[in-house]
């Protein structure tokens, strides 16, 4: 049975949650290519209606469904074992859910910090007043995060040694292959990439050589992913 996705959509089919994002890549790192991807709306969740609860994505899988990307990662590893591994033991499954807090906390603020404007030019128009009202309740005028971001950025930029450090000896935080380590960060650059910020990471960082690995796998999957063009700032 076709396992189904419903995921968050912007403006022109662009997908840029990045935990949506971590989900697509558990699932083809599990070796699954037959599931059928759904878009949501920010304002309209009435697909997932069925579920009880409006947090995305959520996975359905026959019968049964999950939501939230780290339960969903863990439903993966445990209903589909023959597939190729997205923790490896449960002392990785413990490592990965320090990496998602670490993301959570650091990762994820950091960026959304940066790039509120962009993210908001990314959203579809018909959504953009809900999505307004929700995120300034959390982070003020959307406006205010158009310019000036730079001692932001470069304060984002350096708390990413820790990841500099260890791809400096292994070309996955996997280690010689990813594993959902790697995904749980990844989905959050490609954030920045579908919102058109790209520019977050330098092209000189040495981390571009680890995105550049994962932009290829699954014949280039992450790749092939509508973007949305940069905004103005």
């Amino acid at each position: 049975m076709t396992i189904t996705v419903y995921e968050l959509d912007g403006v022109d089919d662009v997908r840029f949650s990045p935990y949506c994002w971590r989900t697509l890549m558990a699932l083809k790192h599990k070796g699954i290519d037959d599931f059928e991807r759904v878009p949501v709306s920010f304002r309209d969740r009435s697909p997932i209606a069925f579920s009880g609860q409006e947090r995305i994505p959520v996975l359905v899988d026959g019968d049964h469904w999950v939501n939230d990307s780290w339960n969903i990662a863990c439903y993966l590893e445990d209903a589909y074992p023959d597939g190729p591994a997205l923790f490896g033991s449960d002392i990785g499954r413990s490592q990965a859910q320090f990496v998602n807090a670490w993301t959570q906390r650091i990762q994820n603020p950091g960026l959304i910090n940066i790039v509120l404007w962009d993210a908001f030019q990314a959203v579809d128009p018909a959504d953009r007043d809900w999505w307004r009202e929700d995120r300034e309740k959390m982070f003020g005028r959307i406006e205010d995060y158009k310019e000036n971001q730079s001692e932001k950025l470069t304060a984002w930029r350096r708390d990413l040694d820790p990841l500099r450090m260890t791809l400096g000896d292994q070309p996955f935080l996997g280690g010689q292959a990813p594993a959902y380590v790697d995904y749980l960060v990844f989905g959050t650059f490609l954030f920045a990439c579908y919102v058109g910020r790209e520019d977050v990471i330098e092209a000189d960082d040495s981390l571009q050589d680890w995105l550049g690995r994962l932009l290829d796998m699954f014949d280039g999957f992450a790749r092939q992913a509508p973007k949305t063009m940069t905004s103005e700032r």
